[in-house]
């Protein structure tokens, strides 16, 4: 909210958080780039480094493109659902089944290849919509025409269409979709953990490759105080320190 990413994030009048922890995920980002830049600078000097990485100056550099706009420009950058596309055809659909796609059409040759597939021999030859550049202006009357258009299809019929045309488009999936999507299917795209109840789930793995292969699952979801012991005798505890802690209900045994 402080760092401006909320506004820019709903319509305007409504600031809203973004649809996932992206702070908190970008700042343990760049913490371990940091801790990674530190190690190489002890490995050439021999000394060690303190590392912070702040939630706040984290939202900055995201909110940092709209901030420097307005310096550059002098004009403040309208919130993302208010912003004028740089494409004509950048937008999220209603189809015939009640379902919702993201389709592109991004360049004269999409353009015309779009009109000739849903036989829109009118809009092709419509003079104001000749180039991207006329058509992002006549945004205002021509998508809604779009939508009218899209809406006699099921999503899964636009999507075929889009694939066989080489169009930009997607569906839109909620998180509970994503266990059947098949590119998360992939061998090692997601790692099986072990929820507390025991059962098992699949969750998406680092989105990472080293030479070639995707990191498989180190440590399983730890049971409450299932390393404290581990990690007691990690930072320097005694022994007799430790099975006093566990005496006392402070560690647990293993």
């Amino acid at each position: 909210m402080m760092g401006g990413l909320a506004y820019m994030t709903g319509p305007p009048g409504r600031p809203l958080r973004a649809g996932t922890s992206v702070n908190d995920i970008m700042g343990g980002m760049f913490a371990v780039i940091g801790i990674l830049a530190a190690l190489q600078e002890r490995h050439r000097t021999g000394r060690g480094q303190v590392i912070k990485s702040g939630l706040f100056e984290n939202n900055m550099l995201l909110v940092a493109q709209h901030m420097t706009q307005f310096a550059v420009t002098g004009k403040a950058a309208a919130p993302m659902p208010e912003r004028i596309s740089a494409w004509a055809v950048y937008d999220v659909f209603e189809t015939k089944d009640n379902e919702q796609v993201f389709l592109g059409v991004v360049s004269d040759s999409q353009w015309a290849t779009f009109c000739e597939e849903y036989k829109l021999e009118a809009l092709k030859a419509d003079p104001r919509l000749q180039s991207n550049r006329d058509r992002v202006a006549e945004r205002g009357w021509m998508i809604p025409e779009l939508r009218r258009l899209l809406l006699e299809f099921t999503r899964a019929e636009i999507i075929a269409t889009a694939e066989r045309l080489g169009l930009p488009y997607a569906p839109i999936s909620r998180p509970e979709d994503l266990f059947e999507d098949p590119h998360l299917n992939h061998p090692g795209a997601m790692v099986e953990v072990t929820l507390a109840d025991g059962r098992k789930a699949p969750v998406p793995a680092l989105p990472l490759e080293w030479g070639g292969e995707r990191f498989g699952l180190r440590l399983d979801i730890p049971k409450a105080g299932e390393h404290g012991v581990a990690i007691a005798r990690e930072i320097g505890y005694s022994e007799p320190e430790i099975e006093a802690m566990i005496g006392a209900g402070i560690l647990q045994p293993g």
